[in-house]
């Protein structure tokens, strides 16, 4: 099983991982963008994520996507969690998209 992250580790990480927080064991980022880049963005994370073996929680509204992860078999944040984040930012910042709200 992965391990768990302490509070200070998630922290340091997040340092590098503009616009990430984390919320109720869970990394969680809002970016804004266009409904009609939304479709293109969530299938680039789907294709990162299947690579992983490792997929995101995500939401979408009018002009964002919200992303939230965690490890469920770990009940938190791992270090695949900071890598997925990682990843998902370079396809915001790839995209041409704002990666944060």
């Amino acid at each position: 099983m992965a391990e768990l992250l302490s509070r200070d580790d998630i922290d340091t990480a997040l340092a590098a991982l503009p616009g990430w927080s984390c919320e109720d064991d869970k990394l969680v980022k809002r970016a804004r963008v266009a409904l009609d880049s939304q479709d293109g963005l969530v299938e680039a994370v789907s294709q990162v994520a299947d690579a992983m073996d490792h997929h995101p929680v995500v939401s979408r509204d009018n002009d964002s996507v919200t992303f939230r992860l965690w490890t469920h078999s770990a009940g938190g944040v791992t270090a695949k969690d900071i890598d997925l984040a990682a990843r998902i930012d370079r396809e915001l910042s790839g995209a041409g998209r704002d990666e944060g709200s």
